[in-house]
């Protein structure tokens, strides 16, 4: 046999009886219980630590991933500076004009063995040697030189310019000579000696 529970006192009724003899005597319900949901109701809205876990390492990426992509955004404005253009060579004009009757010295002169240097300033000077290939002499001999690259492909490319003045060379003489050399690089960033050409303009004697 089964009881039931008397829903005014909450007390096990036999089931012989249609009504509660507890309340019918005056008897009095037992102390209500707390408000507030059963702790199995509690327990059930509370999260699984799995789902914690989860939720916290989903939120920590996010939050690393935002700071990477705003690292990113502003790196380029705050730390990486816009390289500066590349030297260019000095620009030269051509040592003789196209077209233009070249010095009549021009064909008797040779301008060779280059060494490069530089001083405490920074600045470049080039020696260098001067060949009178012819058998007269050469007084007052001036001339406005371009020193230019050649790679082993054959390219050219002007790195520099000089000037030189040769009070005298007698037939078949050499002569070395240093000048002050304008250039937009320093002395290491020039190519080596076998990679020079000196290519001239002879400006006196008056042909």
């Amino acid at each position: 046999m089964f009881t039931w529970i008397c829903p005014q006192c909450g007390r096990e009724v036999p089931p012989s009886e249609a009504d509660c003899p507890f309340c019918a005597q005056g008897g009095q319900a037992p102390a209500a219980a707390p408000a507030g949901p059963a702790p199995s109701a509690r327990a059930a809205k509370q999260w699984p630590s799995w789902a914690l876990t989860v939720l916290f390492a989903v939120g920590f990426a996010a939050l690393g991933l935002a700071g990477y992509w705003a690292y990113r955004s502003l790196r380029p404005r705050a730390t990486q500076a816009t390289p500066p253009p590349p030297k260019p060579a000095l620009a030269f004009e051509q040592p003789e004009a196209a077209g233009a009757k070249p010095h009549p010295l021009a064909r008797h002169v040779e301008i060779t063995g280059f060494r490069l240097s530089e001083d405490a300033r920074r600045r470049a000077a080039i020696q260098f040697v001067v060949v009178n290939h012819s058998g007269a002499d050469l007084s007052g001999l001036e001339a406005e030189v371009q020193l230019t690259a050649v790679s082993p492909k054959g390219d050219r490319q002007p790195v520099g310019r000089f000037s030189f003045r040769a009070p005298k060379l007698g037939p078949y003489e050499s002569r070395e000579l240093k000048a002050p050399l304008e250039t937009n690089l320093r002395v290491y960033e020039l190519p080596d000696w076998q990679f020079l050409r000196a290519e001239f303009r002879i400006t006196a004697p008056a042909p």
